[in-house]
């Protein structure tokens, strides 16, 4: 198998009238099931246990919730333990990284402890030279997520992605890439992977190939061996759902605004910060998002 997903139609390539709806259902079949057959190796984590609340006033307040989640979790793992465990440096590998913008915001967010970042993308960007100029330890490449292997440096071990994989045609390829230069190292490797669940099918609607369930997640979980481990972090619940549909998808895909939403941050803000905050109070079952965490030691 080289996709999780049950078809290959790709809302990013465009689809017709006719296409459309396949698209919806076929997804919809695809995130049924959603904790059947789950890898039993998986921890499932709270995202309520991370220190988010000393990072929202670093985050952007117009972010839509799943955004913000994602952020707030970047900034808040514990980086000093990261590069413990990872032997004194991080190296970083981002697949699917596009603009670039979460170099940055995870160089920030882990205090400036990366040793060098290569982003990866199919589609090359203008803002790249201008990082490149401004960190000396950055690096941009455009190449296909399927055609990575050659391009994953020796001293990598931290391969990342940030809402990417549910954009790539053949996800499990890529990641038996990263299982094959990781069963090679000789050095402890993690990944960290953000991407959207199945609570975000109404609310993206054609966004992608795919949404993800810990069913599907543990198609990608069971090509590693018993020498990995793993641990799952749902961003995001119903509170977060239901702000999402009013701030976003309502007025940009049902009422046909093809702008940004324009709304009083002032006002949203606050609303953002109580559904988070109740929606961390329990491990929600159907987040927006998953944070799926995956460590290697040799």
């Amino acid at each position: 198998m080289k996709s999780t997903s049950i078809h290959s139609l790709n809302a990013d390539k465009g689809l017709n009238l006719l296409e459309k709806p396949v698209y919806l259902f076929l997804n919809w079949v695809n995130n049924l099931f959603s904790y059947i057959g789950v890898d039993r190796r998986i921890k499932f984590k709270n995202f309520g246990d991370l220190p988010w609340r000393d990072s929202w006033g670093k985050t952007f307040p117009s972010s839509s919730p799943a955004r913000k989640t994602s952020d707030l979790f970047w900034k808040s793992l514990p980086w000093d333990e990261i590069r413990n465990e990872l032997g004194g440096e991080i190296h970083i590998f981002d697949t699917g990284c596009g603009h670039g913008n979460y170099s940055e915001r995870i160089d920030d967010g882990g205090g400036h402890l990366l040793a060098s970042y290569t982003g990866v993308d199919a589609k090359r960007r203008p803002n790249w030279e201008e990082l490149e100029r401004k960190h000396s330890n950055f690096k941009f490449i455009e190449s296909n997520s399927n055609d990575i292997s050659k391009l994953i440096s020796s001293q990598t071990n931290l391969f990342v992605t940030q809402s990417a994989i549910e954009h790539f045609d053949d996800d499990l390829s890529f990641f038996k890439q990263a299982k094959e230069f990781t069963d090679k190292a000789n050095h402890p490797v993690m990944q960290i992977h953000l991407f959207p669940a199945r609570a975000t099918l109404p609310l993206y609607l054609f966004h992608g190939l795919r949404q993800y369930t810990p069913r599907t997640i543990s198609k990608i979980t069971k090509l590693f061996g018993d020498n990995f481990q793993f641990e799952l972090y749902g961003l995001g619940g119903r509170r977060c759902f239901w702000l999402h549909f009013k701030y976003f998808t309502w007025p940009v895909l049902i009422t046909r605004r093809f702008v940004k939403p324009t709304f009083d941050v002032s006002e949203y803000e606050p609303k953002l910060r109580q559904a988070v905050e109740i929606d961390t109070q329990t491990n929600p079952r159907s987040p927006l998002f998953w944070a799926l965490i995956i460590e290697y030691h040799p």
